[in-house]
């Protein structure tokens, strides 16, 4: 049973949409269906990634890294990054 939704659109929003639905025989019902989907699925995926035990353990180790001051500051990894790319020409 289909249920009629209404809801609001941004210029730039409304314009993907007519041009995705162009490809889809002007079915814009089938656009926002498949996004919908889409898009539950990233979250559900989202949701098993920050829940394994691994990965949690990860991002606990990188927030002690960070506190106690075991990181590399972005400019030197640019920069460590930029001289060993000149190493091998």
């Amino acid at each position: 049973m289909a249920i009629r939704r209404q809801f609001v659109l941004d210029k730039k929003t409304n314009r993907l949409l007519e041009e995705l639905a162009a490809d889809a025989g002007g079915n814009r019902s089938q656009i926002i269906r498949e996004a919908v989907r889409v898009y539950a699925e990233r979250e559900g995926y989202f949701a098993r990634i920050e829940s394994d035990p691994g990965f949690i353990a990860m991002m606990e180790e990188s927030e002690r890294a960070f506190r106690e001051g075991r990181v590399t500051p972005h400019e030197e990894v640019v920069r460590m990054s930029r001289a060993k790319r000149r190493g091998k020409r």
